[in-house]
């Protein structure tokens, strides 16, 4: 997914004054699972309080240092290559999401909710936790990647592809639907029928095996491993080695989905231990 500039749901976490530069820790849905740490603050007046709830305007800066350093990327300049916690971010603006807190509100433990459509507070939408906020942002950042992409393959073909916008927004969809579906089949461990679902606005609430029915008299074939509840990355792993699989055979699994480690995967925002452990259950029995 190409990063670009977003106005995404945050929660502060954490706000660092230090000689005049203000550095902001947030969780972003849309960036990852993970806190966004180092966000630089360049919008008017004071930052967000810690522990405010606001759509944040947010603007890709560089690639981080610690990517050039490893020899994932060879320059710092973003070119579409990078995932959201591959690169730096600035936040130039905060506006405070209605029924969260706002900048310098009072705590509360009340999650954050958006309307559908976007726009805080308004009436009559359904609303949306921060879950489903980041399957909408990143699904529009999608379509508007696809836009970009369908205008360049036209102008690359010699043609100005401009002078049709319906060829325009022909290719688009086309894109578009390679891009969502990609990023649906993750959020669904690679289930086509999950990710169809959630396509249609469904929310995957519990992820569990599938068990047939066996007959008391008939002999059942050898049962495939089994699929414990793993909760993160440490009960992944003695999952898997319990497993008796191959360090090479679970690699080129993970490998196959576009990572080169567990730890990896699971850095990308809507991945889990079990939704991998699924899909390595589901590939190596």
């Amino acid at each position: 997914m190409a990063v670009s500039a977003m106005t995404t749901q945050a929660k502060i976490l954490k706000v660092d004054n230090t000689r005049g530069r203000v550095s902001i820790e947030a969780d972003i849905p849309a960036l990852g699972q993970y806190p966004t740490r180092f966000i630089r603050w360049i919008g008017a007046g004071n930052a967000p309080a810690i522990g405010a709830e606001v759509l944040a305007a947010m603007e890709p800066t560089t690639r981080q240092a610690r990517f050039l350093k490893d020899g994932t990327f060879t320059g710092e300049v973003i070119d579409g290559a990078e995932m959201p916690w591959q690169v730096n971010w600035q936040m130039s603006g905060a506006k405070p999401l209605e029924g969260g807190n706002g900048a310098g509100a009072g705590n509360t433990t009340a999650p954050a909710q958006t309307s559908r459509s976007g726009a805080a507070g308004a009436s009559g939408g359904a609303i949306m936790d921060a879950g489903l906020r980041h399957r909408v942002d990143t699904q529009t950042l999608n379509d508007r990647e696809a836009v970009r992409q369908a205008v360049a393959f036209g102008s690359s073909q010699g043609g100005n592809i401009l002078a049709d916008i319906d060829a325009v927004l022909e290719m688009a969809e086309k894109i578009a639907g390679w891009w969502n579906g990609r990023f649906l089949s993750r959020l669904a461990g690679d289930s086509p029928l999950v990710a169809h679902a959630e396509s249609l606005g469904a929310v995957v609430t519990d992820v569990a095996p599938v068990v047939a029915d066996v007959a008391p008299d008939v002999a059942p074939e050898a049962a495939p491993p089994s699929e414990p509840e793993v909760k993160n990355e440490a009960e992944l792993r003695a999952w898997v080695e319990r497993q008796g699989w191959s360090r090479e055979a679970v690699l080129g699994t993970i490998q196959s989905l576009g990572s080169d480690s567990a730890r990896e995967y699971l850095a990308v925002g809507g991945h889990t231990a079990q939704g991998l452990a699924s899909i390595l259950a589901e590939r190596l029995a």
